[in-house]
């Protein structure tokens, strides 16, 4: 079957491609700068184009079915939600009927239409529009809204492993939003089972993976198979939280907005999951998509540490704060530091009280530094820096441009300490790997295999 994907270099799109290809079909693929040759077709949704103009290009092409997987989660100068989403694909439909082509499959998104307030969101209102312009035309049809899509090239599933991956991790409200991930490769298989269906279709499928997570517990996920250890979790309120999503959609990044903040919010659940039946299987839990097509970050904050390095940065550490509680506790008048809790406005008892407190605190970050190092205590070792560093600074700002740098060189021990933080690994997924074959190769087959990981899978993607 000749069949034209639109988005073709996407993550959904490309997905689909190989999956098509694979199983035998002839593809041609649609996508924006594409040449016009025997297997690419240039599509710009942004460039209106009349139904009778896109039927004699769907006819010179000979095209028997129509994959739409254009999407965008945030607008630009160059792309609006009314072209990409809506007024493009329409027209593509339309012109779908002049050219016989027999069969369509959209991908939508899961939410769309859910309930009145989806209509005031652009993202999906305009997702809207093309769905229900494509069911009112006389030609077989399926639109598929998936939850969180993630896997190879997905803009998404790059952001929230980049969240991931950080030492402290910010979550919408306590992070209790629910999701139902699943692979692009399964969402690209159901895609083409879709396409080859015998008989009609006309219907619309909510797809999912297996297992309804919180939002947490899929970053957790993904910070497991960076191989991190355990992360610090920060709650944050939700209009802080829309107030950093307005905050990123200044920046060069194409997820993060208020629009992804607000769909989170709502959930990404499918009423009823069509995965099983389109898949004619259970898909594939997260965990072992992740293991297959490990996350790939935006930003690659992994530190990895050989265990004598580790040790040794350690005790490094764990000396400044032992001698500094050591010296501080025997000679208070030699060290001067009673004369610096002065300066700082602490004198007499409340100095003496000051120097216990704070040589106790120096004491466990040293001790436990050796002994326990956990998450919390990098962060407390941090926050205590920082700590000394700015009540000095404000109470003897001459210490700021002494030429020995006694507050300027808290910058690299802060350094060192967020080093140590984010060098933790999760031993569990590190030793996992190395019982791997040494030649096994997770990353670069053609083949999208995902399904071969699900015990219960009679059907492998390939």
């Amino acid at each position: 079957m000749r069949v034209l994907v639109c988005g073709a270099t996407g993550c959904v799109g490309a997905a689909v491609v190989h999956a098509l290809r694979s199983r035998g079909h002839h593809v041609i693929e649609g996508a924006r700068g594409a040449a016009d040759g025997r297997s690419t077709m240039p599509i710009d949704f942004m460039q209106p184009r009349t139904p009778q103009a896109w039927a004699e290009v769907l006819g010179a092409a000979r095209i028997e079915a129509l994959v739409n997987c254009v999407g965008i989660l945030m607008p630009t100068r160059r792309q609006s939600f009314e072209r990409v989403h809506a007024d493009g694909p329409i027209e593509l439909f339309r012109g779908a009927v002049l050219a016989g082509v027999r069969r369509v499959v959209q991908v939508s998104a899961l939410g769309v239409g859910a309930d009145p307030q989806s209509l005031a969101m652009p993202y999906l209102h305009s997702k809207l529009r093309a769905d229900d312009a494509l069911a009112s035309l006389p030609l077989d049809w399926a639109v598929l809204r998936p939850s969180l899509v993630y896997g190879p090239r997905s803009h998404g599933g790059a952001l929230f492993a980049t969240l991931a991956s950080l030492p402290l991790i910010a979550l919408p409200g306590r992070g209790r939003q629910r999701v139902q991930p699943i692979h692009v490769y399964e969402l690209a298989e159901a895609i083409a089972r879709l396409v080859e269906h015998d008989g009609a279709l006309r219907a619309i499928h909510e797809i999912g993976g297996p297992q309804v997570l919180a939002y947490r517990e899929m970053l957790a996920h993904y910070r497991s198979q960076q191989g991190l250890g355990a992360a610090l979790w920060l709650p944050l309120p939700i209009p802080l939280m829309r107030l950093t999503a307005w905050l990123a959609e200044w920046l060069p990044q194409k997820v993060l907005c208020r629009d992804t903040i607000a769909m989170l919010e709502r959930g990404s659940v499918p009423r009823d999951n069509a995965a099983p039946a389109l898949l004619g299987r259970t898909p594939t839990a997260m965990a072992h998509g992740l293991a297959i097509t490990p996350p790939e970050p935006l930003f690659d904050l992994r530190v990895q540490l050989s265990p004598g390095i580790d040790r040794l940065l350690r005790a490094a550490l764990a000396f400044m704060w032992l001698y500094t509680a050591l010296i501080s506790a025997l000679l208070p008048q030699q060290s001067g530091v009673l004369k610096l809790l002065a300066r700082c406005g602490f004198e007499g008892r409340a100095g003496v009280a000051v120097l216990v407190v704070s040589c106790a605190l120096n004491i466990a970050l040293g001790t436990l530094t050796l002994v326990r190092p956990r998450p919390w205590l990098h962060a407390l070792q941090c926050a205590a820096v920082i700590g000394y560093t700015a009540t000095a600074a404000i109470n003897m700002p001459e210490l700021t441009i002494d030429h020995c740098g006694p507050l300027v060189k808290n910058l690299p021990l802060l350094g060192l300490v967020m080093v140590l933080w984010m060098a933790q690994r999760n031993h569990a997924v590190d030793a996992a790997r190395a019982g791997m074959p040494r030649n096994a190769d997770r990353r670069t087959s053609a083949v999208p295999r995902v399904a071969a990981l699900n015990p219960a899978a009679n059907h492998r993607f390939e």
